[in-house]
């Protein structure tokens, strides 16, 4: 018991978000009961230091959150993070900054990770290892299978409709990550399996940034769909040549309103889930 007090101690500081990510955000301090549940459920063992590059990692075998000692690179941070959306109500800047920040938007990041997991358990219970799959098939009615559904559909669709060796394309940068390819990777064995994982990093990813803030989100949905009248960055034009330099889809505007309703429901979801 008293290792979980601690470790739930050292998690919080690491989701205690900067206040402009709390400020008018009706998800108030979910953050920091994603982290007490997750410990309480063992779905968060420990949290370890990584040196072999600057990336933060959650391994379900051991249920460990693994924070890198490296900085994040500013290249990095620049390709990776989404530097746009303005909290209304105190005027800042809603993206992590790099350093401190952005390390808590990465460690948030991971532990969805680990909620994920948990949902995998909860709703394959005999089989969670197979729970993708389920999805796929249709045998698994949850917002999550609904929003990794979509997820997948996209990638395989952008997949298929172009050439071969063709960019890789999908719904957030971290989804296009090299080191999800399956060639020469032994446990990524075929390109469905690939645009699975990726499209899991595709739903984590939207929901990290639901969860830092909803009006970051909606900026994302915005850009990604090319909402010119619901972008509020009035100095920055938005085209097409932007997404696909970033390697992301386009959406239209009624498949982004359909994203905004299942992350929504996701996050319903999580609420009952922490109480």
């Amino acid at each position: 018991m008293e290792h979980k007090e601690d470790l739930k101690r050292a998690i919080r500081n690491f989701l205690d978000v900067p206040r402009k990510a709390r400020a008018g955000d009706e998800n108030g301090d979910i953050e920091r009961k994603l982290g007490d549940f997750l410990v309480e459920r063992e779905r968060i063992k420990g949290v370890g230091e990584r040196s072999e590059d600057w990336g933060f990692v959650y391994y379900s075998i051991t249920c460990k959150i693994f924070v890198s000692e490296k900085e994040m690179p500013h290249n990095k941070w620049e390709d990776c993070i989404f530097k746009m959306g303005v909290n209304t109500e105190t005027g800042e800047s809603l993206f992590p900054e790099p350093g401190a920040e952005t390390d808590k938007y990465r460690f948030l990041h991971e532990a969805n990770h680990a909620y994920q997991d948990y949902l995998c358990s909860k709703e394959s219970p005999k089989e969670p290892a197979l729970f993708y799959q389920k999805c796929l098939n249709n045998e698994i009615v949850s917002s999550y299978a609904d929003l990794f559904r979509f997820c997948f559909r996209k990638r395989k669709e952008e997949k298929i409709s172009n050439k071969e060796g063709s960019p890789v394309k999908g719904l957030s940068v971290w989804g296009n990550a090299p080191n999800y390819k399956h060639q020469g990777n032994e446990g990524i064995p075929n390109e469905d399996s690939e645009i699975a994982i990726r499209a899991q990093e595709d739903a984590n990813e939207l929901v990290t940034m639901f969860l830092w803030h909803p009006e970051y989100f909606n900026m994302y949905l915005a850009y990604i769909s090319l909402d010119h009248d619901n972008f509020k960055v009035r100095e920055k034009e938005l085209t097409k040549e932007d997404l696909e330099r970033k390697g992301l889809i386009k959406l239209s505007k009624e498949e982004a309103a359909l994203l905004k309703k299942m992350v929504d429901s996701y996050v319903r979801e999580m609420k009952e889930d922490l109480g």
